[in-house]
């Protein structure tokens, strides 16, 4: 129920009870301006600075108009500036500014309380804070870099190419929060935005357009929020179970190669769902290693009938993965096609293509807004990938369309970057759709916005360093899972060993096998070979590491059960699979629920054969030695192959569980 109470300068509008909107003379609520930014970009990370503010004024004088509050609708008059209209809904209240006439304003903000301390989370995918109190957040589509913090990988990766990221870049931003106490919070623009939850007893969230509206819900729990918000974003459709019930192998090299990298796995006792090939379209060796040709149809010396391959394939019960992304490369076939029907976006002078260079090699960004583009795109996915046989890909990229570029229709670049990796989704989708595929195909993305959800059917971390560096190493996918979890996505997964090798940075064994041990415990294990195989340690590098990799997948397939379960929560409740472990009010770092039932602490250190973990109220049984713990402090021994894992003592699944456990013993 809305309630408002006001004295001559000042107002607290509550929703059962809790204050969600507070305004006075000397902290206003809200503030409108005009102003302009500078846009710089490297290698897909962006670094937007405000230039200059033409005016900006904060609302003061305030009239609240209740005349329609039968019908749950508030009207507070803002002097001459603008109107909030709230109005009541199932899930909490709706504000819409309304703009008074006037100059044109294009920038908007907010202020919101909040109870002092409490945990804030989700912002979309971050990568550096799981709890994002004390923190400011930009939200802009944008490459996280190399490095994401204030480390030595930054430095050496600005030295080397410019492309040291910040902790805050992110492939997936959402102007959206979650709390521990279940208040919940949806921003509705694509513009930039800053989220500001320094001050104590309250947020600011800044966005440089006006809003159609902005939500808030007050929920029961953290999850229950979580819920709240899926609902409203629109959630996942429901993984295959071939996704969910063993390795998907990432694989490249040609037919020869993957064939028999694939006889080692599965001699090994690896169970394999599917093969990932990304250089399906064929590779370039540049000077970041071995990259791929951007063609989207299939290298026939590499991959000489690779349909007839597929199908055999297809006869093993293995499944077929790809890879593509939104951009043509211009020394490509589908180039030349493209170009001369005017399907990419444009330099705003020239009209000619947009070129950039995502590293080496220039590269051309097709214009999702031209409905004729996305129809010609739309053929390629159904003619050169679904029409062989393929059963997904990897939809890469998403982040690069230039706020100074030409769009069809005329559209604002400014609002329309944060968009694209939707539409991008969408257009994946609905090749998927018109081809009849239905639940059949699995797509993963590492870029995305608020709506995303609606359209992919996997969201992927996307690229991390192959170390165990906090901001951009393997310990960066815990906060990077629950936060995505926290933005409404249920399906979600990380790149066994990372992507980036640079320098003497390379992929040991060590931390390949501990980032295999974590994704047991996630819905999808996916493993990449990473920018520069050569040097990194793989799957099959040894015989160890084949039956690690076998038998950390065999629990992950044991584990179907329970993974068909978290998504059924999701998909009935919107519940979140992976959510922060909270311990005395606070996210304890490096830990997290998958599900409701096991509570995982992965091995983050490099070497670490042991760690501290934090339980919360309840009796806890330890998924591998059966040893029952208590709420507290406890140091955990944690060999390879036996991280701290524990399931409730009362959970349905705690047999499933400790019979997988004693079959797969190594204590």
């Amino acid at each position: 129920m809305i309630d408002i109470s006001s004295t001559a300068d000042s107002f607290t509008l509550s929703y059962n009870k809790v204050p969600v909107l507070q305004h006075s003379m000397q902290r206003p609520c809200i503030g409108l301006g005009k102003g302009s930014c500078n846009i710089t970009m490297s290698h897909g990370m962006y670094h937007i600075k405000e230039e200059r503010s033409a005016w900006w004024k904060d609302a003061s004088l305030f009239e609240i108009d209740a005349s329609l509050k039968k019908e749950s609708i508030i009207s507070i008059h803002f002097d001459s500036l603008a109107t909030l209209e709230i109005h009541e809904e199932v899930f909490g209240i709706r504000i819409i500014p309304i703009l008074n006439a006037g100059e044109e304003p294009n920038r908007f903000r907010i202020r919101l309380p909040l109870p002092p301390d409490e945990p804030v989370f989700g912002c979309g995918e971050q990568f550096s804070h799981l709890d994002l109190r004390g923190k400011r957040i930009p939200l802009w589509v944008s490459e996280p870099g190399i490095g994401r913090g204030p480390n030595y990988v930054k430095v050496l990766a600005n030295l080397h190419s410019g492309r040291g990221g910040s902790e805050e870049h992110t492939y997936f931003p959402q102007p959206s929060f979650v709390t521990a106490t279940g208040r919940w919070v949806l921003l509705n623009t694509t513009a930039f935005c800053r989220f500001d939850f320094t001050p104590k007893n309250g947020c600011s969230l800044l966005s440089h357009a006006i809003p159609s509206s902005l939500l808030i819900g007050q929920a029961s729990s953290l999850s229950t929020a979580a819920g709240a918000l899926s609902a409203t974003l629109g959630r996942q459709k429901s993984l295959p179970d071939w996704a969910v019930s063993g390795m998907i192998l990432g694989l490249q090299g040609g037919r020869a190669v993957v064939e028999e990298k694939l006889r080692h796995a599965l001699d090994a006792g690896i169970p394999v769902t599917a093969i990932w090939c990304q250089d399906w379209q064929g590779i370039r060796i540049t000077p970041y290693g071995k990259q791929l040709f951007w063609n989207w149809q299939y290298d026939k010396q590499l991959y000489p009938d690779l349909p007839g391959f597929i199908k055999e394939l297809h006869q093993r019960g293995i499944k077929f993965l790809g890879y593509n992304n939104p951009f043509l490369s211009t020394d490509a076939p589908l180039y030349a096609e493209g170009e001369r029907k005017g399907y990419f976006i444009k330099n705003g002078q020239s009209l000619t293509p947009y070129i950039t260079s995502t590293t080496t090699f220039p590269v051309a960004l097709v214009d999702l807004c031209n409905p004729q583009a996305c129809s010609w795109y739309k053929g390629i996915i159904k003619n050169h990938m679904l029409g062989i046989g393929m059963d997904g890909w990897m939809a890469d990229f998403g982040e690069y369309l230039p706020p100074d570029g030409e769009l069809f229709g005329g559209l604002d670049p400014y609002l329309e970057h944060n968009r694209y990796p939707v539409r991008w989704a969408q257009l994946n989708a609905q090749a998927v759709e018109d081809a009849g595929r239905g639940n059949e195909i699995v797509y993963f993305c590492r870029s995305a916005f608020t709506g995303s959800s609606s359209y992919v059917p996997l969201l992927w971390a996307g690229d991390q360093i192959v170390n165990f560096l906090k901001d951009s190493g393997l310990p960066a996918v815990v906060p990077a899972a629950v936060s995505s979890a926290l933005s409404g996505f249920g399906y979600w997964h990380f790149d066994i060993g990372g992507f980036f090798s640079f320098a003497w940075i390379k992929r040991s064994r060590n931390l390949l096998m501990r980032s295999c041990e974590l994704a047991a415990f996630t819905p999808v294990m996916r493993n990449h070979e990473g920018i520069n195989p050569s040097v990194n340690a793989q799957f099959d590098s040894d015989r160890e590491m084949l039956a690690h990799f076998a038998r950390m997948t065999r629990i992950h397939q044991g584990l179907l059960r329970y993974h068909q379960h978290v998504s059924e929560q999701y998909q009935q409740a919107g519940a979140p699979p992976f959510t922060p472990v909270i311990y005395k009010g606070r996210a304890a770092d490096g830990q997290y629920f998958y599900g409701g039932d096991l509570l995982i602490a992965p091995i983050l250190q490099k070497h670490a054969t042991k760690r501290k973990v934090k339980l919360p109220t309840g009796t806890w049984i330890h998924f591998f030695t059966g040893r029952e713990y208590r709420e507290g402090r406890h140091t955990i021994k944690a060999e390879i192959g036996c991280i701290p894992v524990f399931i409730r003592s009362t959970s349905p699944f705690l047999t499933l569980c400790r019979e997988m456990a004693k079959k797969e013993s190594k204590v």
